[in-house]
């Protein structure tokens, strides 16, 4: 398996932006299904994680990571077969979608230009 590190690197960057929009409306169609929230004594409220069934029926959750200095939120995939929760990727959980825009131009051979010439 690539790095993701690696990964997001050799993508190119319109690839990125296409790869965002299709997970943008899959959290837009998606309904939330659990929560697990926290009120602090001054009233603000936190959550630890929020699940989410997208349309096409799998789960996700939105969960805390530092990533340096920084909190991020991620995806985690719920696998169905016993094995509990994994983070998502592009390479996992967008193989198609991601192949289909890092592919290489369609050019014909050069046999098919000759025929189509005739």
């Amino acid at each position: 398996m690539i790095p993701m590190a690696k990964l997001v690197d050799s993508i190119p960057e319109a690839a990125r932006e296409e790869l965002e929009t299709y997970l943008n409306e899959d959290l837009r169609g998606a309904v939330v299904t659990t929560t697990t929230s926290f009120v602090d004594e001054d009233g603000r409220i936190y959550f630890d994680e929020i699940v989410l069934r997208l349309e096409d029926g799998r789960e996700v959750a939105i969960v805390p990571e530092m990533r340096g200095m920084y909190p991020w939120l991620s995806l985690e995939m719920e696998i169905h077969d016993g094995q509990g929760w994994r983070n998502m990727s592009v390479a996992d959980d967008y193989a198609e979608e991601l192949e289909e825009l890092t592919a290489a131009p369609w050019r014909p051979e050069p046999d098919t230009v000759e025929e189509a010439r005739l």
